[in-house]
């Protein structure tokens, strides 16, 4: 197993050099891959320190990597991995579905633009090696880093994520009420994102309709996952379905809703998002926003049942007069 997970850690190590070397040329002023008259080329300070924020990000790819492989990874706090971790499985998890999934059309269909490449001629916006290039190893990303962190939850709380996903009558009997109010929140404000985008779907060229359908497939899912974790048992016996499924539904619907629909906003509201053809109306607005809104509401409202689920499932230490009983 130790070998196995040398080998993914350097695949995933391997899949972010391409993406690292390319914006590390474009913010020192290089042009690969940048074909004359692409808009990026007039994108000015905005475009720069957004390329530099994904540098970092990638960046944080390979150092989430060795904390999941090495010894002193073991050691950290479960907080200082948490966050990194939600943000990295939300970005890297539409790209894992929808990429495929676009490759496969094109090939099929014999397509060779896409909503990723742009329209070619004077509009298009980077040649075409470079979404491929880029976006396969996001992919390999994804899936080399779901897999390390797999081994890495299941070797330090292995027991927890195997538990029922309802314990019966170790659980409280009724649901806290912010609970339940928050997550009507939640579905209330989930409403807009999907008429948004439902709508794009129903008006654009077929790479946009799959990665909208991705965002409804996680968010449904993330819906349907929370509400399960809600759900109490109370004085029920024990679930038979396993904790983990429902929780990683969870924690990936969640990050992907919250940190896309944030990253989009972000390129919306800077200008960036102009530069590579990303809508900026109003209604796009108000999805990107609703979005996020919502990863957020789920995570927030995830996070506690997960908590409490972790303190049933620590030993409490006996005190002496117990173990004396006992003995």
């Amino acid at each position: 197993m130790e070998r196995a997970k040398s080998i993914i850690a350097a695949l995933a190590v391997a899949a972010c050099l391409p993406y690292l070397v390319l914006k590390l040329v474009w913010l020192t002023g290089g042009r690969l891959g940048i074909p004359e008259g692409s808009r990026l080329l007039d994108s000015g300070a905005t475009m720069w320190i957004l390329n530099a924020l994904t540098v970092a990000m990638d960046g944080t790819v390979i150092v989430l990597v060795l904390a999941l492989t090495r010894p002193w990874g073991r050691r950290l706090p479960a907080a200082v991995l948490a966050l990194p971790l939600w943000i990295a499985c939300g970005l890297l998890g539409p790209i894992a579905v929808a990429f495929p999934l676009q490759t496969l059309y094109g090939a099929l269909s014999g397509s060779t633009g896409g909503g990723s490449g742009g329209d070619g001629g004077a509009d298009k916006l980077l040649e075409g090696w470079v979404w491929t290039l880029v976006y396969t190893g996001f992919t390999v990303q994804a899936l080399t880093l779901s897999s390390l962190f797999v081994l890495y939850v299941r070797n330090r709380w292995g027991a927890l994520l195997r538990s029922p996903l309802h314990l019966g009558g170790t659980e409280p009997d009724s649901t806290p009420r912010w609970h339940r109010y928050g997550f009507a929140a939640a579905v209330l404000v989930a409403l807009p994102c999907v008429a948004g985008h439902a709508v794009r779907m129903a008006d654009a060229t077929t790479d946009s309709r799959i990665t909208d359908a991705t965002f409804l497939l996680y968010l449904f899912a993330a819906l349907a996952a929370v509400a399960k974790l809600l759900r109490t048992g109370g004085a029920e016996r024990r679930s038979t379905a396993r904790l983990w499924p429902t929780l990683a539904a969870a924690w990936t619907g969640s990050g992907v809703l919250a940190c896309w629909g944030g990253w989009l906003l972000l390129g919306a509201l800077t200008g960036g998002g102009r530069a590579l053809g990303q809508e900026t109306t109003g209604a796009a607005l108000l999805t990107y926003s609703c979005q996020t809104l919502v990863g957020l509401l789920l995570a927030t409202l995830a996070a506690p049942r997960l908590r409490h689920r972790a303190q049933l499932s620590t030993p409490r230490p006996v005190s002496g007069a117990t173990a004396r009983q006992h003995a």
